[in-house]
């Protein structure tokens, strides 16, 4: 059976044949899975009965490297021609109703079926023998493949009340497959849901931005919504379910149009794309109309992403998407303007223009954005008359306004004054032209003292 390419197929089997006949070394989890749905993956996890111990033993003077990952959960990294994560089979036991993530205990097994049934979701716990060429589905997880469909390995009160990291894990794979969730999981899910409040905000953070990158994304949002993970987890989000827009404008309420956003920003936008609209509903309740929306939502967004641990500078620029978003939105910006914000925002310009876009498309009534049109032309006319977009970019810098006689705060300033010059009066970016001008100001202005 053709799962793998040639050489990878190559190094399982050498890395197989290091392993005594009696422990059979597999391929398991998505890999497998993808592999028969006809899709494409990235990472082989490897599974078996050798403990990590007996694993350095077999794989000692074979060319490969073994390091530890959590041998107390079996899990060791392998490394050779390419990388595998190999977890060892077995049992799990969590803490009751916690939603921990981590077991409290844990047991090796030699059983197969045990360790399937120690798995999430039935789709994930297909294995591939090696050495065999054997596809092992204890669980019949290639009929949930072939039906589109999540279901547990075993109960799913039991899979998702042991680890409740598990829900988002669910979520992700809507996002990832497209598959539809079988009715008792789904009900569960529902159940459970108060089970995210347990897990770490890194965790949190990681599984949403996977949800985020996910091809059906649009569809696990509404999962969320539906089983009450962005009220658990985003209550700030959940705020705009069932906020009304203005129907001339808007064919959806605030949340199912930052749904729709969303599905059509690119990943790397989409984040601000989930937070855009996130102040509409308490700005409508506080103020009686959403003008301020933008501003405040930079705010709440900042605060949610905070909470999350995202890095500072992914925080920064998602704050500045989120406030920017709104930029000429009635269309009555003169050309000055435009050149100004293109220039502020000039190393962020392709994120905004695409949450222009999907911002313009999510109102169900519009196509790309007339303002994301507008700011791509007049780019291109700069660009093409190579106005500069920041001071740096200038033919003349702080040393020459210091040689002509300017001092301290005065040098931002005349620079400033230059660069605002250039971008607005068609002053053109030439040194000689910057100076005579740069000293009549310094002239103008001892005249005036």
């Amino acid at each position: 059976m053709k799962l793998f390419t040639y050489a990878q197929k190559e190094d399982l089997e050498k890395l197989s044949g290091c392993f005594p006949c009696s422990k059979p070394l597999y391929a398991v989890g998505g890999c497998v899975r993808d592999a028969l749905r006809g899709s494409p993956f990235y990472d082989i996890d490897l599974a078996g009965t050798l403990t990590p111990e007996e694993l350095k033993v077999a794989l000692k003077d074979s060319g490969y490297s073994v390091f530890d990952a959590s041998p107390r959960l079996g899990t060791m990294i392998i490394k050779g021609k390419y990388s595998y994560e190999y977890t060892t089979f077995r049992t799990d036991s969590y803490p009751a109703g916690s939603g921990e993530h981590t077991p409290i205990q844990v047991q090796f097994t030699d059983d197969l079926y045990l360790d399937a049934c120690r798995r999430d979701f039935k789709c994930n716990a297909i294995y591939y023998d090696i050495s065999k060429d054997l596809i092992i589905d204890p669980l019949n997880g290639a009929e949930d493949i072939k039906n589109g469909i999540l279901s547990t390995t075993v109960s799913p009160e039991t899979v998702l009340s042991q680890d409740g990291l598990r829900i988002m894990r669910l979520i992700r794979f809507v996002s990832a497959l497209g598959y539809g969730v079988e009715s008792n999981t789904l009900l569960c899910a529902k159940k459970l849901s108060y089970l995210l409040k347990d897990i770490s905000a890194e965790r949190i953070r990681d599984e949403l931005d996977r949800i985020l990158c996910g091809k059906y994304c649009y569809k696990a949002l509404n999962l969320m919504k539906e089983i009450g993970a962005i009220e658990t987890l985003l209550p700030e989000l959940a705020e705009n379910d069932g906020s009304p827009q203005n129907p001339k404008y808007h064919k959806y309420d605030v949340l199912e149009h930052i749904f729709k956003v969303v599905e059509n920003c690119p990943e790397e936008v989409r984040l601000a794309g989930l937070f855009h609209d996130v102040a509409k509903a308490r700005c409508l309740k506080e103020d009686g109309n959403t003008y301020r929306h933008a501003e405040v939502g930079a705010r709440m967004a900042e605060k949610i992403m905070l909470r999350l641990k995202y890095p500072n500078r992914q925080i920064a620029q998602v704050r500045r998407l989120v406030e920017a978003h709104m930029f000429d939105i009635n269309g009555n910006s003169r050309e000055s303007t435009y050149r100004r914000f293109i220039a502020r925002n000039n190393d962020i310009l392709p994120q905004l223009l695409s949450l222009f876009d999907a911002d313009s498309i999510g109102t169900g009534y519009h196509g790309q954005s007339e303002t994301a049109r507008k700011v791509r032309q007049i780019y291109a006319e700069m660009k093409n008359l190579s106005v500069p977009m920041s001071v740096a970019e200038l033919a003349v810098d702080g040393k020459d306004m210091q040689d002509i006689g300017y001092r301290g705060k005065a040098v931002g300033e005349i620079l400033n004054e230059l660069l605002d010059l250039t971008l607005t009066q068609n002053v053109v970016n030439d040194r000689n032209t910057l100076m005579k001008i740069a000293q009549r100001r310094l002239q103008s202005k001892d005249r005036e003292i």
